[in-house]
């Protein structure tokens, strides 16, 4: 059942059933879940940005289409016009590129996204089906229910408002604030990094995705609506010895590249050279007491997988079946599977993940491919 004290202060302003910490896919796909299921609960959406600075994470491949559909916003998605992306190459192995065209995939052909528009019109779905949005929010501190039958979470913002709520919902990607905060640790398998730049586009733009293995990592670039990216992905350690985060050094090593650099050489840099984690970790524990983490703060992914966007729809699904029905009916059975399913796809995607680094043998003595090829091996 709901909280008593949420039914006796239903119409409260400081008051709701669900505060969700993040706005992004897995935030979005939570409150839309929770809103399309359990409508009845009332929702609170707080995002620290105001989706104005450029995110990385750009394809959607065509199985998200089905997730879309099932959030009620596919129709919304298509009128966004995304550019659709029919191949993906790969220099991984061998020297040469080998295309994959999605012609000849039963799903069709996915879509390149301009990320920050893309979470934006998440948000605006969620806002216009009733859930209270709140941008440029931050979460400054948080008083713990005691044991006393139904007590709240007590929310600081950064606005010197306050929040209360039954059950607290971590979506704050990679760094799981929240989940780590109540105790949650994070297990790491990886220190991939990527150092991002954008590229003015020609006139006469390479339509598909293509990457790019080197000795010391791979690079990918895709097209986005007005500038093309560009990402070079290698450890962290690695990266402090090549110097990525300056701009000169790292676009020495783009010359290096045979295809990427060919791809981008009329472009024009753009920017200074973005830094964002893109290693595989997963929390030992994903929910507690009337909370739960959900995308990347539960589980994130290698983007070499093309699994980001469409992992955190789908677990933003689950994880609203499994919340509305603790909230509604006293149900926790949801919680317990849906911690089962997140530990579940990470161990396919281990597997997937470390067979198809082991394609690639040409530097299998360099530190970076070493790492990978010891892991599976062990």
């Amino acid at each position: 059942m709901q909280c008593d004290s949420l039914k006796r202060r239903i119409f409260s302003l400081n008051t709701c059933d669900v505060v969700i910490l993040g706005g992004g896919p897995a935030g979005c796909a939570t409150a839309l879940s929770l809103r399309s299921h359990f409508p009845s609960l009332n929702l609170v959406l707080l995002e620290v940005s105001a989706y104005d600075k450029p995110r990385v994470g750009e394809v959607l491949p065509a199985i998200a289409r089905p997730l879309l559909t099932h959030l009620g916003i596919w129709e919304g998605f298509e009128a966004e016009q995304f550019r659709a992306v029919h191949s993906q190459s790969a220099a991984w192995g061998q020297p040469s590129l080998i295309e994959n065209h999605f012609l000849y995939s039963a799903r069709g052909a996915g879509w390149h996204l301009a990320r920050t528009r893309f979470d934006q019109f998440l948000v605006e779905q969620v806002a216009q089906r009733g859930v209270e949005v709140r941008l440029q929010t931050r979460l400054v501190s948080i008083t713990q229910p005691n044991s006393t039958p139904n007590q709240l979470w007590h929310l600081h913002l950064c606005d010197h408002t306050q929040l209360q709520t039954c059950f607290i919902v971590d979506a704050t990607g990679r760094r799981a604030t929240f989940a780590r905060q109540m105790g949650g640790r994070l297990l790491v398998f990886d220190h991939l990094t990527a150092f991002v730049h954008f590229f003015t586009i020609t006139n006469n733009p390479s339509p598909g995705t293509v990457i790019e293995a080197f000795r010391d990592g791979w690079w990918y670039t895709a097209l986005l609506e007005n500038c093309r990216v560009v990402a070079c992905l290698t450890d962290s350690d690695i990266a402090r010895k090549l110097g990525l985060k300056d701009r000169d050094r790292w676009l020495a090593l783009l010359q290096q590249t045979s295809w990427i650099q060919a791809i981008v050489k009329d472009g024009v840099p753009q920017g200074e050279v973005l830094v964002r984690p893109a290693n595989s970790t997963r929390l030992d524990q994903v929910y507690g007491d009337h909370w739960l983490a959900v995308g990347d703060a539960a589980s994130a992914y290698d983007p070499l997988s093309s699994q980001g966007i469409t992992k955190a729809l789908r677990l933003g699904i689950f994880a609203g079946y499994a919340i509305g029905d603790q909230l509604s009916k006293g149900d926790t059975a949801g919680l317990s599977k849906y911690a089962s399913l997140v530990q579940r796809e990470f161990e396919y995607y281990r597997q997937a993940h470390m067979q198809y680094s082991t394609q690639e043998q040409r530097w299998s003595q360099s530190q970076f491919w070493r790492r990978r090829h010891e892991r599976f091996q062990a």
